[in-house]
């Protein structure tokens, strides 16, 4: 039986879119289940006391705990077979994620993408921390010409342990190759670092997204050992596509049929999917954050509606162009696009210069429309508040707001200034960045500078590592992934955004839009005298729908 111990080391102290936009069918360059994600790592004692440069501070105590995982078909002695000499024609390198990604430690799983050395068939993954390291050792699981370790929330308690006190651990990806007849230990070569870091606060919430099979499916990151759940069902007819939800997450309007806006559907209650009150026509829109009201629009027009039942009422002056709106968390106004030139329609979005506008409210009513930021020529859209208030996220590219390959990830303040690029989370050009949100709490970085950090995620038909490599197809054959980045508003002079991480909970094989947020699922109850409906099974006195 393997048993794990953990070495004390004395170290050197250092210095819109319709359903038809996807491709009917996408295959990845390799699915998750290619990755191992079932493997659990096999702990193993080394009896090694290793020196390792960890980059701790001078400030650090000089002592750090190694912890040595070693995977499913990998030699139970993988840790003492890296004691050859360095060579640097060996290194592997690493692939993904980028360097200074930040993720949070309750993810359900995470990749390290990497492509081996010369002769590499043996590996060292290797997460450094100020006191701790925690070091995976692996075969190739191969995946789009290279490998990728696959860790799981166990694997990850481990990573986010080795985060701790400094806020970031140093990715390492060492190779060699098995012993051959000769005594002599074999080369080693070590992939260039980067620096991974993890959060103390778990992310918190859960999201609903559209799939482009034509439903809507929903994740809960507040439970442990969750997965993916249908929650409205769809085709690519009757599309359940854009979609709205109340702050609250109790509260929810999904547009359905081929093209958003054209079949009129009704607000529904999330717990119980019951309609609550008229159907209506519409592409876009914001709940009240106390769900009195809904500002809808259909692509060009907004319309003021009652967040029960939706029919109209007064507090909005007649005619008021605009899409895409956005009520702020505090209530007082709202954010919306408007086009400098009126479409005639616009369903699915506008293009051509467009400004983003505020909207104050008085609880009664709306006043009258300012401009946030005068487009030069340029389309802004798709505008999100923070949780704080304090910032409103947008889309920016030349072109149309619907499956723009040329969507930029953009920031301003609230209360007006200069725009800024968010070019880490974007992570080049021509990926199309598009629908970002918010998740809806302020959270904290935790480590060495503890300071507020916001998430948003958005959609993107970039490459994700080795697995799914697309930006050599055309644009109509490119999926759309769920992608998020840290923010840090306290950054000054710069880009605030970090490089993104792929969701781990989403659909490969499909794509994946439209991300909304909400604190907590709402569920049906269930159990004596109480059926659960719409193909969900009781579990725990609560309604869990089938998986996607």
């Amino acid at each position: 039986m393997s048993v794990m111990r953990a070495s004390a080391v004395v170290i050197a102290a250092v210095g819109a879119l319709g359903c038809a936009d996807e491709p009917r069918v996408f295959r990845a360059d390799a699915g998750p289940r290619d990755a191992g994600m079932a493997d659990r790592a096999t702990p193993v004692d080394t009896g090694e006391l290793p020196v390792v440069d960890a980059g701790v501070a001078v400030d650090r105590p000089p002592v750090q705990t190694t912890r040595d995982f070693v995977r499913p078909g990998t030699p139970t002695d993988a840790p003492a077979r890296f004691d050859g000499a360095e060579d640097p024609a060996g290194a592997p390198s690493l692939v993904y994620p980028d360097n200074e990604t930040i993720i949070p430690p309750n993810l359900p799983s995470f990749e390290i993408h990497f492509r081996p050395g010369s002769g590499n068939d043996l590996f060292e993954v290797s997460f450094a921390g100020a006191v701790t390291v925690a070091r995976f050792y692996t075969r190739c699981v191969s995946v789009g010409g290279g490998c990728a370790l696959t860790l799981n929330e166990t694997d990850l308690t481990q990573v986010a342990d080795a985060a701790r006190g400094r806020g970031n651990v140093v990715v390492t990806v060492r190779g060699t190759r098995s012993p051959d007849a000769s005594t002599e230990a074999n080369p080693v070569g070590r992939s260039a670092p980067i620096t991974l870091g993890v959060t103390r606060d778990s992310l918190r919430g859960a999201v609903y997204w559209w799939a482009s099979s034509g439903s809507i499916v929903r994740y809960d990151m507040g439970t442990a050992g969750a997965r993916a759940e249908l929650f409205l069902r769809g085709d690519l007819i009757n599309c359940v596509g854009c979609h709205a939800l109340s702050r609250d997450g109790t509260r929810m309007w999904a547009g359905r049929g081929p093209i958003p806006g054209l079949v009129a559907t009704p607000i529904i209650d999330v717990a119980t999917r019951n309609a609550l009150g008229t159907p209506f026509n519409a592409s876009f829109g914001s709940f009240s954050p106390d769900n009195s009201r809904y500002l809808a629009s259909d692509g060009v027009r907004l319309a003021l509606l009652d967040g029960a039942n939706g029919m109209p009422v007064p507090g909005l002056a007649g005619g008021t162009t605009g899409s895409m709106p956005d009520w702020s968390p505090d209530g007082t106004q709202a954010v919306f696009s408007r086009p400098q030139v009126t479409p005639p329609f616009g369903p699915t979005g506008h293009s051509g210069a467009s400004d983003l506008m505020l909207i104050p409210w008085s609880g009664t009513a709306f006043g009258a429309a300012t401009t946030l930021l005068r487009s030069t020529g340029i389309n802004n859209y798709y505008p999100s508040f923070s949780p704080d208030n304090r910032w409103v996220i947008f889309n920016r590219a030349n072109g149309g707001s619907s499956s723009n390959l040329n969507a930029q990830l953009w920031v301003t303040p609230s209360t007006g200034g200069e725009p800024i690029r968010l070019t880490r989370a974007d992570g080049g050009d021509a990926n199309g960045n598009s629908w970002p949100k918010w998740t809806p709490f302020v959270e904290r970085t935790g480590g060495e500078v503890d300071e507020p950090l916001l998430w948003f995620t958005f959609t993107s038909r970039r490459d994700y590592g080795l697995r799914i490599q697309q930006q050599g197809r055309s644009p109509d054959e490119r999926t759309s992934q769920l992608w998020m980045a840290a923010f840090r508003p306290t950054t000054r002079g710069g880009d605030p955004s970090t490089p993104a991480f792929w969701l781990p909970f989403q659909n490969i094989d499909q794509g994946n839009h439209i991300a909304q947020w909400v604190p907590s699922l709402q569920r049906q109850e269930c159990g004596t005298g109480m059926m659960c409906g719409n193909n969900e099974t009781c579990i725990g006195g609560r309604c869990i729908g089938a998986p996607p």
